[in-house]
């Protein structure tokens, strides 16, 4: 029946991860991406800002992509037949109450099915963009053709370039300057050594999928030589305390007296901590191991480093019960288990809606903050979410 409801729902803007965009002073900043769950998929969807509906437009303090004056949306819509990171949006411009509407081509919402199996979903690999450089540093700098694709959080594929190190590692991005140039990694999991020369002309590739199955290998750019050893991962691990951990570590890249061999039984190292979505530290003493290094490219061709869940410590996970829920980017892993089952096995595909940051307006061509809501920074860097409210369904003839 048409305008069937499949679902709907309520959420706070996430902002897991992120700064205030303007420190020192009070601002309003973007949101993380968020997806939801929507059973059967959705032929249509509307997303109402709450809390944006009852506020006049912010006055020269909104930031989109770390530039200001950006509008703030508050009410979305988007139905099957209209371009995928598409909406329409109803805003108020910068100090007032005057309801102005426009549409975006990109950053408004997009099909999700981590299958590839929905023609019309976002694919499981964006186009190839054409890279010009990348820096030779542990957080490298590519520079390429203008794509708005990329946002902080995305999590991108090198290839083709002479950095054959990094080629074909998936890697957060961290920073993104502007629509020709983004930064890898962040501040808390940079790579242990630099690649060894500048990157020159190759592609790279938005990576929208994880491994549909959890736990996942992740590859590790550093440890370091600790008592606890802390591990940083190239994109979120999403691992909790307790789990257990064995590593496939390259001759080049030192440290591999972590291997697992019949010397050290085949050793196993338990995460005592989860820092944070990059980094977590393992029960391990490293302080008399060989220095971990990222495989430069003077020492290709060689193996990445890794590191693969292989169980859970009991003892350890009972102690660390309350932060036995795995997540990335302060949001439960979908259909993860918690507490002493963390670790257990499980699929975590499903049919969604990706909501996006937002983008630039086709009528006015300025950047409005799309359906994942904002953020209000606070001059003391404290921030506090929207609150979005939102609701999908099916149609008889759901469009094409």
């Amino acid at each position: 029946m048409d305008g069937t409801i499949l679902s709907q729902g309520t959420f706070l803007a996430n902002f897991a991860g992120l700064a205030n965009p303007n420190p020192g002073s009070a601002s309003i900043g973007q949101a993380n991406q968020f997806i939801l769950n929507i059973p059967s998929g959705t032929d249509w969807i509307k997303v109402r800002n709450f809390t944006q509906y009852g506020t006049v437009g912010a006055a020269g303090g909104a930031y989109f992509n770390g530039t200001a004056n950006a509008d703030v949306g508050f009410e979305f819509y988007w139905q099957r037949g209209m371009p995928q990171g598409s909406a329409l949006v109803s805003y108020k411009a910068s100090a007032s109450g005057v309801v102005s509407v426009d549409s975006m081509a990109t950053g408004g919402f997009t099909l999700y099915d981590p299958s590839g199996q929905d023609p019309l979903a976002l694919p499981l690999l964006g186009n190839p963009v054409a890279v010009s450089a990348v820096t030779n540093a542990t957080r490298p700098v590519v520079t390429h053709t203008a794509d708005t694709s990329v946002v902080v959080g995305s999590v991108v594929r090198l290839s083709n370039t002479a950095q054959t190190d990094v080629n074909g590692v998936d890697m957060v991005v961290g920073t993104v300057s502007s629509s020709t140039s983004f930064t890898l990694l962040t501040a808390s999991n940079p790579l242990a050594t630099a690649p060894g020369a500048i990157g020159g002309a190759g592609f790279y590739r938005v990576v929208n999928y994880n491994s549909l199955y959890y736990p996942r290998h992740r590859f590790v750019v550093n440890i370091t030589q600790a008592t606890n050893a802390q591990v940083s991962t190239s994109v979120a691990h999403g691992l909790t305390p307790g789990q257990a951990v064995r590593f496939s570590i390259p001759a080049v890249s030192g440290m591999i007296q972590l291997n697992p061999t019949v010397q050290n039984n085949y050793l196993v190292g338990n995460i005592v901590t989860v820092v944070d979505d990059y980094n977590f530290t393992i029960d391990v003493d490293t302080t008399a191991y060989t220095a971990f290094t990222w495989p430069t490219i003077a020492q290709q061709p060689s193996s990445f480093p890794q590191v693969v869940p292989v169980g859970e410590d009991t003892a350890l996970s009972l102690i660390s019960a309350a932060s036995q829920v795995p997540t990335i980017a302060g949001l439960k892993i979908n259909a993860t288990q918690s507490g002493l089952l963390a670790d257990a096995t499980t699929n975590t595909g499903f049919l969604g809606m990706i909501l996006g940051t937002g983008g630039n307006g086709l009528e006015l061509t300025t950047p409005i903050l799309g359906p994942s809501g904002s953020v209000a920074w606070s001059s003391g860097n404290v921030g506090t979410p929207d609150r979005l409210y939102w609701v999908a369904g099916k149609s008889s003839f759901g469009g094409l």
